[in-house]
């Protein structure tokens, strides 16, 4: 009885967690009137981003727009 409940609370939990979508995505484009910050990044060096126009640390190139 006990392995029961334990197997049908993974169950459940597998079947809705991975149905699940975060919760930035769950009301995107549903007439959300907020706007999402522009990314910039380096062409050479994808790790490196920003939120506003800068340049890139490593090589001093400008970032752009993503």
């Amino acid at each position: 009885m006990k392995n029961n409940f334990i197997l049908s609370s993974l169950v459940a939990l597998l079947v809705f967690g991975c149905n699940s979508q975060p919760a930035n995505e769950k009301n995107a484009g549903a007439g959300d009137s907020t706007q999402t910050a522009a990314l910039y990044v380096c062409p050479m060096h994808p790790e490196v981003t920003s939120v506003k126009a800068d340049t890139c640390s490593k090589c001093g190139m400008d970032l752009e727009k993503k």
